[in-house]
């Protein structure tokens, strides 16, 4: 980042600026020790540690006891979005930021200006990003069969269903870019941050965050640098004022606040914490980088809330990485006796309430007649078109990382009269 640090601090962010144009107030600055920037009220969000917000799915789920379907719909307003930082947000002034392209497959090394970015052409795209740790929560603590030395974790990100959101992206395609730098035979390609991340168990105790990717991922149509949420500038928690966008892949290689990319024509090793977002352990003879998101699916219900007896409407959503959805079936046990689950209702087929589109999630719905007070748990099970299936929980292959579990974990449900209620 030679040559790249004083530009990138400002006394006003543009943002700031533009809300002061506007007569209005800016938001407060974060503490140096606070790595989220915007408000998140615990209605909407569970902190799973410093910089990990978790988007709950409660507030979806909870239009359903009103017996009408009024939660965020396709997209994730932008105040809303899971939120995940390994540092304190860079302050960035779009003025005088700008993004650096090096690397021995460049013919032109240069850099762009915020402006220069916007004038080239736009692209718009509606996608899920799930993060690869997405359900870390769900893994076993231990490999199957035991291990003293693999535990995995714990009081870090232990996310839940709620790492993940839809929105609808605008930038410029990652191709371009490179074609303008001159790109000529590249190998690989590597995004670095602005955010500075302390750690003492990294070299020399701080990384920028950065990722590579292959170059063919990267000069893919739908590869995007990001400038645009939901048609606003980016959050400064998501990434203002430029992030990554790789179409399919896990959230973890989004590199936000973008600084550099290097263009190379041979293999750049990956770093930092990247070197953590590989899958390994017993089953994985050799380290296997974490790529394509999982199928996946969630029921859209607050395990905290109490539901009324009578006709109940399960609804969820569900994504892949691979590709659109195809099929949702969802199942229902009832808990008879302590440790005794019995099947209440059988895995049956839901309805997708809208067409299924590559890398977005669909809304599924089926009806759950006449129940009876009691504990319960529910299942969701996506498959997409590329035909694969989420597993059971069983069945999913532990990595020492807790990187992409999918399995159709049960979301336990309490169905009390309101009679009982203290």
């Amino acid at each position: 980042m030679t040559g790249a640090a004083v530009p990138y601090l400002a006394v006003e962010t543009a943002a700031a600026a533009d809300a002061r144009d506007l007569g209005q107030a800016p938001a407060a600055p974060a503490p140096e020790n606070n790595f989220v920037v915007q408000a998140t009220p615990s209605w909407y969000f569970i902190q799973r540690e410093n910089g990990s917000q978790e988007m709950k799915w409660g507030p979806v789920g909870y239009a359903v006891l009103h017996g009408e379907h009024v939660g965020y719909g396709e997209l994730v307003p932008n105040d809303r979005m899971y939120i995940h930082n390994r540092a304190r947000p860079p302050e960035i002034d779009r003025r005088t930021w700008r993004l650096k392209l090096t690397g021995d497959a460049l013919t032109r090394p240069r850099t762009f200006t915020y402006e220069e970015l916007l004038a080239m052409p736009s692209v718009t795209l509606k996608r899920t990003i799930d993060c690869g740790a997405n359900c870390a929560a769900f893994f076993p603590k231990l490999p199957p069969g035991g291990a003293d030395d693999r535990w995995l974790p714990v009081g870090y990100t232990q996310w839940h269903f709620g790492a993940v959101g839809a929105a609808e992206w605008t930038g410029v395609r990652a191709k371009d870019v490179l074609a303008a730098a001159g790109a000529e035979n590249p190998v690989d390609v590597q995004f670095i941050g602005l955010d500075v991340i302390r750690n003492p168990s990294l070299p020399g105790g701080t990384a920028r965050y950065s990722q590579v990717a292959p170059a063919g991922k990267v000069l893919e149509d739908d590869t995007l640098l990001v400038y645009r949420m939901n048609g606003q500038d980016l959050p400064i928690d998501h990434g203002y004022p430029l992030r990554l966008l790789l179409s399919g892949w896990a959230a973890v290689s989004y590199v936000k606040w973008l600084g550099e990319i290097e263009v190379s024509k041979h293999r750049i090793p990956p770093s930092g914490l990247q070197t953590r977002h590989l899958l390994t352990g017993p089953a994985y003879p050799e380290p296997v980088p974490l790529t394509v998101g999982p199928v996946r699916s969630a029921i859209e219900h607050d395990r905290e809330i109490t539901l009324a007896p009578g006709d109940i409407t399960l609804r969820g959503r569900a994504w892949s990485g691979a590709g659109a959805i195809e099929r949702v079936d969802v199942s229902v046990e009832r808990l008879a006796a302590p440790g005794r689950w019995v099947t209440e209702m059988p895995w049956r087929a839901a309805m997708l309430l809208s067409t299924p589109q590559p890398y977005m999630w669909v809304r599924f719905e089926v009806p759950w007649p006449g129940v009876k007070p009691g504990q319960y748990r529910v299942m969701s099970r996506a498959r997409d078109k590329a035909g694969n299936v989420q597993p059971r929980p069983e069945d999913v292959v532990w990595n020492q990382h807790g990187l992409g579990y999918n399995g159709h974990y049960p979301l336990e449900l309490i169905v009390a009269p309101p009679s009982d209620m203290p």
